[in-house]
């Protein structure tokens, strides 16, 4: 069995960021989802499209630690450099996971993903190898996780797929998605039509060898994610003056 980890997160216990009630970022009516899709695939403008373009490297593993929690919402700000130009960045998942977690294997929610990036930010695998189990990191791996932290991000209601479909057509931007029925949190970043149903496209942090080539559609109530979150910008290692 492939490692999951996610925990439903509660909404009461952990009011961080808070649970907005409604979505702040452009809407558009159901009846338009269609054409913009379309029009997105002919430019190459959803995300899905960016990611898959950087290829097999782009496409995490979490191997047996279950923390998707934390692999999703950092392939989300992986997704994000690369719409904000910065292109491919090798950002260490684990290292904020463990760091996070002071080193036990539990699992988490996507929030929590968020908080542990805020507070750490995350280094890239060249200042800290990926599973190297360690609380201490270096000064320099510290002084590059500061370097890509979350500036916009919102958290989107609860069992609310209609917006995350908007924060990925309207935006463009990535989502964070967990599902209560797989207990498992991934990154989404397209949006495809079959009919009259709309699907969820998501890269999963199961490698390269699950679904096609680490991605999938999630059709129907599948596709309705418990908890999510658009993030819109992040900080770049282009930036120096970070605090």
């Amino acid at each position: 069995m492939r490692t999951r980890g996610y925990i439903d997160r509660s909404y009461i216990d952990f009011p961080e960021f808070s649970a907005y009630p409604e979505y702040s970022g452009g809407r558009l009516a159901k009846s338009e989802w269609k054409d913009r899709i379309d029009h997105l695939n002919e430019i190459g403008g959803q995300p899905y499209h960016w990611h898959k373009a950087e290829g097999r490297k782009i496409i995490h593993s979490q191997g047996s630690w279950p923390y998707c929690w934390q692999y999703g919402v950092v392939a989300a700000v992986q997704n994000c450099l690369l719409r904000q130009g910065v292109g491919y960045v090798n950002l260490n998942a684990f290292a904020t996971a463990y760091l996070g977690k002071r080193g036990r294997r539990k699992g988490g929610f996507g929030i929590e993903g968020c908080r542990n990036i805020q507070e750490y930010g995350i280094t890239e695998k060249e200042y800290l190898p990926e599973f190297r189990r360690t609380l201490r990191w270096s000064q320099s791996a510290k002084n590059n996780a500061k370097k890509h932290k979350l500036v916009d991000f919102e958290e989107l209601p609860k069992n609310s797929l209609e917006s995350v479909i908007d924060a990925i057509l309207v935006e463009r931007c990535p989502v964070s998605v967990a599902f209560s029925w797989w207990k498992h949190l991934v990154c989404a970043v397209g949006v495809e039509r079959k009919g009259n149903d709309y699907g969820l496209i998501i890269v999963n942090s199961w490698g390269t060898n699950w679904g096609n080539n680490g991605y999938e559609t999630l059709w129907g109530k599948k596709a309705v994610p418990f908890e999510a979150v658009a993030v819109r910008q992040v900080r770049s290692r282009d930036e120096t003056n970070d605090k």
